[in-house]
């Protein structure tokens, strides 16, 4: 499995609950209410979350692990679907 699938997955499995679709949903709407939002950046539980609006990335990273497959940088649209969020 690639480490986009793994990272991804235990992202969801691990960390995305109510709570935290809430926290992004919000950052979400903050950046359309205004375009002056740039970044944003979320530091959970298990999973550090960097939202790059200008560029449209999302880095991903677990913090509770080191190395290659430790973090990952994606599309939001992938991010976004991944956590149900589209």
């Amino acid at each position: 499995m690639s480490s986009f699938g793994t990272l991804v997955e235990r992202f969801v499995a691990q960390e995305l609950d109510d709570s935290v679709r809430s926290i992004l949903k919000d950052a979400i709407d903050e950046r359309m209410r205004s375009g002056n939002v740039l970044l944003r950046e979320l530091e959970l539980n298990c999973f550090d979350v960097s939202l790059d609006f200008e560029k449209g990335t999302v880095t991903l990273q677990d913090v509770l692990s080191s190395g290659e497959n430790s973090f990952l940088d994606m599309s939001m649209r992938d991010f976004f679907s991944a956590c149900g969020l589209n």
